[in-house]
């Protein structure tokens, strides 16, 4: 029950600790550690040895930040069950992270390894050492440590399978090097110093920080302005704010947005000749007229960007891109509809259908594959007819002006003769139509050909319109 007890109180008060953490001291590599401290032990049961009270001393040297490399020895004046005397020497060794709580407390959790002496008898064993409890500081240097620790040993002296040997110390021990320091060394301790960091040789008031002569906030060290009148507000390094960088600081500047570079008067303003809000230095077009609205050059609004001001364009919604006249109207030199300067197929044939880029329609809407009427070739042959090579050239111009749209020539033929032999030529013939389309300047990663043979029949084989209607080639869109 007392074992339970402990642990159950160490948990409890771990936990109100931590909810009291607040930024501590850390404990600097190259602080060493001494304390005493008194030790009650509870032995395993099979030591047949009676619970008692002992003494013992510590070492500890921090090598990182809060972590420490401690040894404890005790001495423990033991009364056996039976009766007689028992001298019990536990010697630790364990590695120790201080966690900090509050700037006074720190919580102590370690492990390690256990040499036990039992001298009256000349038996020894080793174990594995457990410990937590919390560090109490009194002053910069003087501190209480109270801990609970747990000894395991496997293949104990005494023949046990094992032993749990139970501890809880309580003592006073005192820090070197670590606490009491001057970091910045400025003169004053880190624990009173606000400005923790201040350059070597600065000077400082009594609470660590540079002084500042005109309390502008920047430190002497700092201030390239040393003499801002009071209240100014200034920079990093002191001086005044010019937010516009026109060399009249904000406190006087009437006019704070001048654009840099701009030559100003004592105000901070700029002259604007014709009072279209640009100022003379920046304005592009000085001699607007009054009234006019103007962009950030002074010049006056251009709507529909083509290059016609928006009080002499009589076309201002003019699609941008398009080839104007001087009223701002575009042009189209094959009346297809698509303003020349943005029509992708300047030539196309009088009431042609065309797309928005200004080429003929390939697809329509929610079409996917289409047949190429009239594209035929000679008999038996992969040779393109005359009236074809027509037909893919407008087809071309139309995959050039949409190089985003990729296609599969699809090439089929009708059943007659063998399907070795018509899937052969099937595939000649759509690498023909490729090989053109390319010649007219269609990239090549837009077209893809494939041979179908009679396989996809669209009418009758059985007669001759059917098998017609079957020699044919199709286009199938592939990027949707």
């Amino acid at each position: 029950m007392q074992r339970k007890w402990l642990k159950r109180s160490a948990v409890v008060t771990a936990v109100g600790l931590a909810a009291l953490a607040t930024p501590a001291f850390a404990q600097r590599p190259g602080a060493v550690e001494l304390g005493a401290f008194a030790r009650y032990t509870w032995f395993d049961s099979t030591l047949t040895l009676k619970d008692h009270i002992g003494f013992g001393g510590r070492l500890g040297v921090f090598f990182v930040p809060n972590l420490e490399l401690e040894a404890t020895g005790s001495y423990t004046q033991a009364e056996l069950d039976a009766g007689g005397n028992l001298k019990y020497i536990p010697v630790h060794a364990r590695l120790v992270y201080n966690a900090p709580l509050h700037d006074r407390v720190s919580m102590l959790i370690g492990a390690g390894g256990v040499y036990n002496i039992y001298d009256n008898t000349d038996a020894t064993d080793f174990g594995v050492n457990g410990l937590f409890g919390f560090r109490f500081w009194l002053s910069d240097v003087v501190f209480a440590r109270i801990e609970g620790l747990a000894d395991y040993v496997l293949s104990p002296e005494n023949g046990a399978d094992k032993n749990w040997n139970f501890g809880a110390q309580g003592g006073v021990g005192i820090l070197l090097g670590s606490r009491a320091a001057d970091t910045d060394g400025d003169g004053v301790s880190d624990k009173r110093d606000a400005c923790g960091g201040t350059p070597a040789g600065e000077p400082v008031d009594n609470r660590g920080c540079p002084l500042d002569a005109d309390g502008d906030g920047v430190p002497n060290f700092q201030d390239r302005c040393p003499d801002t009148p009071t209240g100014e507000r200034v920079d990093a390094e002191g001086c005044p704010l010019d937010s516009d960088g026109d060399g009249v600081r904000d406190s006087a500047d009437q006019c704070p947005n001048t654009p840099r570079g701009t030559a100003v008067n004592a105000s901070g303003c700029v002259p604007d000749a014709d009072s279209d809000g640009v100022p003379d230095t920046a304005d592009r077009c000085p001699n607007t007229p009054r009234g006019a609205q103007v962009d950030g050059n002074g010049c006056a609004l251009d709507a529909d960007r083509d290059g016609v001001p928006d009080v002499l364009d009589r076309c201002p919604n003019t699609p941008a891109g398009a080839t104007v006249d001087a009223q701002g109207c575009p042009s189209d030199s094959d009346n297809d509809g698509v303003p020349n300067g943005i029509d992708r197929c300047p030539d196309t044939t009088a009431n042609t259908q065309v797309d928005q880029t200004g080429c003929p329609i390939l697809f329509r809407e929610a079409e996917t594959r289409i047949v190429l009427e009239g594209v035929n070739f000679e008999t038996n042959s992969a040779q393109l007819t005359a009236q074809a090579r027509m037909i893919l050239t407008r087809v071309g111009e139309t995959l050039q002006g949409n190089p985003e749209v990729r296609v599969e020539v699809g090439g089929h033929t009708d059943n007659t003769g063998s399907r070795a032999y018509n899937m052969g030529l099937s595939q000649r013939r759509a690498e023909s139509v490729v090989a053109y389309l390319v010649q007219q300047g269609v990239a090549a990663n837009q077209l893809e050909a494939r041979g179908y043979g009679p396989d996809n029949p669209v009418a009758d084989n059985g007669t001759r319109d059917g098998r017609a209607q079957n020699r044919r080639v199709e286009l199938q869109r592939l990027d949707q």
